[in-house]
């Protein structure tokens, strides 16, 4: 495939090393300032789309108005989410959107629904979430801590909400608390933590580079090129991982 890259800073460049090591050309290499246009993107039949959540609404628009299929991993513009769609829709590309395109978080991401499910009918745990990513990382909480705290909301029932600020006095029993750091060159750590009146169970993904994430997002524009509409990374898993034993 003919790969436009945007967002060309370190996720970029990732995903560059893993583009060409699955024998995709890439044509276009736009970063921050660069103009996102139809002759820039230099014939570009697919994009990889890492730049900042300011930007990445606009890049999505104009990349559906140029006609190119998308895989994007940027997060924290979700609130522009409804008029992203409306471009896709009405220019009928395909675009993929993932908080993480680790199949290592879609693992772990699974193992945390199932083990707050099962939590659900153990009251006396409580449960709470950390994520550390390096501290270039413009949104927190991450994407993916975004994902698993909406997860663990959904399936352990007696926690109605979550918040990424710590509150002033006692915390509320009903609410799953999401603390954050951000330092060095730390590529990406999530975990939720289960806290007994006698022991603790922890479920911990760690990345050690960023490698993992950029040959997922290649592999996610593979899957997206030609699948008009707006995916998610559920939608993508369903052919990455097998189906659960019933």
């Amino acid at each position: 495939m003919k790969i436009a890259l945007v967002g060309y800073g370190r996720m970029g460049r990732a995903a560059e090393a893993a583009a060409l090591e699955r024998g995709h050309e890439v044509v276009a290499r736009l970063g921050r300032g660069d103009a996102l246009t139809a002759d820039a993107l230099g014939g570009a039949e697919v994009a990889v789309e890492f730049s900042l959540p300011d930007a990445a609404p606009d890049n999505l628009v104009r990349l559906a108005e140029a006609g190119v299929d998308v895989a994007c991993g940027t997060t924290g513009w979700s609130g522009d989410a409804p008029r992203v769609r409306a471009a896709v829709e009405a220019a009928g590309t395909g675009l993929l959107v993932a908080p993480n395109f680790s199949l290592g978080v879609a693992l772990f991401g699974h193992l945390v629904r199932e083990a707050a499910r099962l939590a659900a009918g153990l009251p006396q745990y409580d449960v709470h979430l950390h994520e550390a990513h390096h501290r270039h990382k413009a949104d927190h909480p991450s994407g993916t801590a975004r994902m698993l705290a909406d997860a663990v909301v959904a399936a352990l029932g007696r926690k109605s909400r979550w918040v990424d600020t710590p509150p002033d006095g006692p915390p509320a029993a009903d609410v799953l608390y999401v603390s954050v750091a951000r330092a060095g060159e730390i590529a990406g750590t999530h975990a939720v933590m289960f806290e007994g009146p006698h022991d603790r169970i922890e479920l911990r993904h760690e990345a050690r580079d960023r490698g993992a994430f950029a040959r997922g997002a290649v592999e996610g524009a593979e899957w997206v090129r030609g699948r008009p509409g707006l995916h998610t990374l559920e939608d993508w898993l369903r052919d990455r991982l097998p189906s659960p034993t019933p």
